[in-house]
Formats: structure tokens, C-alpha cells, sequence
């Protein structure tokens, strides 16, 4: 026994030295692909891709900086299986701290042929793989094992989980510099490190991040981003309705409610949270409609503040945060408040505008009236008042009696 101890030892130096060993050849580089933010289907193609495209173009090994607390596509299962059997010595690095690996970032991360993080990152609460998804049983003797539930800070190596601590990329590539890893059956020895006069330095190092469409669903897949685009989006929908502003304000507003869309689509929402949010857009647009702030604009700042603050039923992944909520809350607020009535006075109060020669004009109203609403008038509409039992509805004919400031008094035709 004393004899096959040293004679396996051999063998195994011969054959790590009769090992391939990457990096020696010109133009040899390390392709590090940055992925952060949610997870949806469009950055897990990203990764994908260049997973692929990093073995075509011959590079060293390819290394995934992650920093992700929700996955939102069930191609994650697919990006998993293509991690752990990779076509080139590949490496998942969470970092740098205060990165985080949640839900199907920590599956990535445990399927990965070298394990990496920074230290103080996050990394646990692994269930649901997906979220807003049923939870799964995880297998009790893997590297999860009791983290559906919980999260850990990494110090030092985790058995299963965390080979390499290091809190740079260029930190991470000294340690990767000798590491023998087996891709596809064949051992390959990395060689990260090239001499130089001073000692060594890391091999050339090209970074990858997602084009700008791919980082723009993203962003809009942040919680606070899909609530902003959509309650913002909607108090520019009204700016633009009522004629106080440029029609590009129109453009602006359907591009922001399309990036909301996405977000809609994509995260796991609580239903009565995004309704109270509408709710309150809609009680701040009805105590517009009526020239004043009054208790339907508090109603409607606190049903939005209520709304963001739930948003999403994902916790302790997906959590809003509760002052960048209360930040949109108040500016919304105060963009009905102050700024379009600001406007609105602005443009009713400008003489070439000239309004008493509406007087005796006809015109339909907009809006239901009660007894305020919207008129349109030789082709611009004007907020207007009739009487209570006018009963105005949307499309009814209108005649101007009088101007009373910036507000059309009329009456049905």
C-alpha cells in the first residue's frame, strides 16, 4: 500500500503536466461576462450567447460576474445545464460586495465548474427557483441544502458552494492561475497570468456586458422602475390629454408605459397593489379635473404610496424599497399639484390664446361632467363647468356662455 500511494501521486503529476494548458497561445484572453439585475429570458440568452461565442473565439476561459436577486425565466434550468458542462473552463463569480446570488442566480452558481465570490456577498434564499413560482424541495445532499429560506455572507470557501474567495476580478484571476478543471471530459490547466519584467500580470482580460435593449427590459423589470414608468407614465397620458403640453409629452408617455409593460408582464405582481396604484392616478387626475388639491389628492398619494410599497409578491427577493417608492409617490404628487397646474395657468393666461371670442362657440365635451370636466373647442380643448344638472357626458354638444379665468362655463346644446 505504502507503494501505490507514491506511484498514484506520479501518475497524476504526469498527467496534469501532459494536460492541456490554455492561455500559452498568442493572443490567448479571458472574456468576462457581466450580468446583474433580474434575470429575465433576454439576459440569459445574453449569457448564453457569449458562453458559446467565448469558446468560438478561443479564448482562456470565460468568467460570469453575477450579482442577481431573482430570476424571472424559466430558461434558467437550460443556462444551468449549459454552465455545468461548458465548452471551455468557465467561472461564476458573484461580486464584487454588496453583490448578491438569490433564487436562480444561486442555482447558476452551484452549477458552475469553479465556484467564486466576493467576500461579503450574499448568497442563499433559493427558493423559488423562479419567483413568483411554487417553490421546489431542493436535493437535501447538494450545496443548497438549507438556503431555500435563508442567506449567508460569504467570509471564506463554503464546502460545495464557494472554492475561490476573492474581492476583484484581478484577485480572482491570480487564484485561477495553476487550477486544473475538466471541461468535457479532457483536464485543461489554466494559465491566467503572463511574466512581465516587474513579476506577472494577468493575461489580457475583455469585458462583455448586454447591448442597451437587453440592460433596458432589465431596468424595467426593477420593481421600482415598473412602478415609476407606470404611474409617471400615466401623469404625462394626462398632461398630454388636457392640452398643456408639447405632443412629444405624448411619445414620452407611451414609451414609458411600454418599458412599465414589460415589467407588468414579467414580475410576479399582487393584483390589488397595482390596482390601488391606478386607483390613486386616478383620484389625483379627478381633483385635477376639478381645479383644486383636495382630499381626493391625498386619497390618491397614499392608495399609490399603499400600491408601490406592495407592488410585488416575491419578498425576500424581489422587495420594493420603501424610500424610492415614497420618492415617486411625492413627485407624482407634486406633479399634479404644482407642475401642471403651473402649466395650465401658464397657457390659459397667455393673451394670444385670446378666450372671450369663444364666447357663443359650440363644442362637445371630452369628459364626463360632474358638473366639471373637458371641452373641446375649435379644435383645443379647455377645462369647462356647467351646471349640476347639465348631465354632460363624453361626445354631448356644448355651447360657450362665459369665460370665468382659464375655465369655460357652458351649457348643453
Amino acid at each position: 500500500m505504502a507503494r501505490i500511494i507514491p506511484l498514484l501521486l506520479i501518475a497524476w503529476f504526469l498527467l496534469v503536466l501532459g494536460s492541456p494548458v490554455i492561455g500559452d497561445e498568442p493572443g490567448g484572453h479571458i472574456e468576462i461576462i457581466e450580468v446583474s439585475g433580474n434575470l429575465d429570458g433576454p439576459a440569459l440568452d445574453f449569457v448564453s450567447d457569449r458562453v458559446e461565442a467565448a469558446a468560438r473565439g478561443g479564448a482562456t476561459a470565460a468568467v460570469i460576474q453575477l450579482d442577481s436577486r431573482a430570476t424571472l425565466s424559466g430558461g434558467l434550468p437550460h443556462l444551468a445545464a449549459r454552465i455545468a458542462d461548458p465548452p471551455l473552463p468557465l467561472v461564476v463569480w458573484v461580486g464584487p460586495a454588496p453583490a448578491s446570488a438569490f433564487g436562480g442566480a444561486a442555482h447558476l452558481l452551484a452549477a458552475a465548474p469553479i465556484k467564486a465570490a466576493a467576500p461579503g456577498v450574499r448568497i442563499g434564499y433559493t427558493q423559488p427557483v423562479v419567483a413568483g413560482y411554487a417553490a421546489r424541495h431542493p436535493d437535501p445532499s447538494g450545496p443548497l441544502d438549507g438556503l431555500a429560506g435563508s442567506a449567508f455572507t460569504v467570509a471564506e470557501p463554503t464546502e460545495g458552494l464557494v472554492e475561490i474567495v476573492a474581492p476583484s476580478i484581478s484577485n480572482l484571476l491570480v487564484e485561477l492561475e495553476g487550477r486544473t478543471v475538466e471541461v468535457r471530459g479532457e483536464l485543461v490547466t489554466l494559465r491566467t497570468l503572463r511574466s512581465t519584467g516587474d513579476g506577472a500580470a494577468a493575461i489580457e482580460t475583455v469585458f462583455y456586458e448586454p447591448s442597451v435593449g437587453v440592460r433596458l427590459l432589465q431596468l424595467a423589470t426593477g420593481v421600482e422602475a415598473a412602478f415609476f414608468f407606470l404611474v409617471a407614465g400615466l401623469a404625462v397620458v394626462v398632461f398630454e390629454f388636457y392640452a398643456l403640453g408639447p405632443g412629444i409629452a405624448a411619445g414620452v408617455a407611451a414609451l414609458m408605459l411600454l418599458i412599465s409593460g414589460y415589467g407588468l408582464a414579467v414580475l410576479p405582481l399582487r393584483g390589488w397593489a397595482v390596482g390601488l396604484a391606478l386607483a390613486g392616478v386616478w383620484f389625483l387626475t379627478a381633483d385635477f379635473q376639478r381645479g383644486r388639491a383636495g382630499p381626493l389628492t391625498a386619497l390618491g398619494a397614499v392608495a399609490m404610496l399603499v400600491g408601490g410599497l406592495y407592488f410585488t409578491d416575491a419578498a425576500p427577493q424581489i422587495q420594493p424599497s420603501w424610500w424610492i417608492v415614497t420618492v415617486v409617490t411625492v413627485s407624482v404628487t407634486a406633479f399634479y399639484v404644482i407642475g401642471i397646474r403651473t402649466v395650465a395657468r401658464a397657457r390659459f393666461s397667455t393673451p394670444t390664446m385670446g378666450r372671450r371670442h369663444l364666447i357663443g362657440r359650440s363644442g362637445v365635451a371630452v369628459t364626463r361632467f360632474d358638473p366639471d370636466g373637458v371641452v373641446e373647442v375649435e379644435g383645443a380643448r379647455w377645462q369647462a363647468t356647467a351646471h349640476r344638472k347639465a348631465g354632460l357626458d363624453p361626445g354631448d354638444p356644448v355651447v360657450v356662455r362665459a369665460v370665468d379665468g382659464p375655465i369655460l362655463e357652458v351649457d348643453p346644446v
